[in-house]
């Protein structure tokens, strides 16, 4: 009886090392779709790892009515070019089911610092949306300025006369003007 327990108890070590985590000699990359979404949020880190000639950036695009974090790698994380890659739109290579609700034909005019605030100068194309598509549009706007930690964001759009004017986006609480962040886009926050 005593050989038939050790036998058992040594049959259920193996069985329980085999059920064991594997072994890596070195970290392994795992792919973005594989990342479990809630670990994909912002950082309150500032990324600084150089990939393949860039750095890796957080562009907000859709993910139905709220926001996801997509990850990108740009030849740097200044405003202006991270702004105009995400004015580009979604690519092949972003994670299925993802949109956007910047029109395509928006460009960044300018960008200024306005003692805490980023002013950020559009064309008029932001204007050919209205209502939540326009909260929308926005809202991926300022996620993704804040989360190169700009405090602050105020927009302004250039009318057809060429004069920059400030415009009052749709936020959750209505159409607001002067500094955005994140607490005006709650509703869109990445779950």
């Amino acid at each position: 009886m005593r050989r038939l327990v050790v036998a058992l108890g040594l049959l259920l070590v193996v069985v329980a090392a085999a059920c064991g985590l594997p072994s890596d000699n070195a970290p392994r990359q795992i792919a973005d779709d594989k990342v479990p979404f809630e670990l994909l949020g912002p950082s309150t880190t500032t990324p600084t790892s150089n990939v393949e000639g860039g750095t890796f950036v957080h562009l907000y695009f859709l993910d139905g009515v709220i926001l996801r974090a997509v990850n990108r790698s740009l030849p740097g994380r200044t405003p202006q070019t991270v702004l105009n890659e995400l004015v580009k739109g979604v690519t092949d290579s972003d994670p299925p089911g993802i949109t956007t609700a910047i029109p395509k034909d928006t460009q960044i005019v300018q960008l200024d610092n306005d003692g805490g605030t980023l002013v950020v100068t559009l064309n008029n194309a932001i204007l050919t949306i209205a209502g939540a598509e326009q909260q929308h549009a926005f809202g991926q706007l300022v996620y993704t300025l804040t989360d190169l930690n700009v405090s602050g964001v105020r927009f302004r759009v250039v009318d057809a006369n060429g004069n920059a004017q400030d415009v009052q986006p749709l936020t959750d609480v209505g159409q607001k003007s002067g500094s955005l962040s994140r607490l005006d886009f709650l509703s869109l926050q990445p779950k």
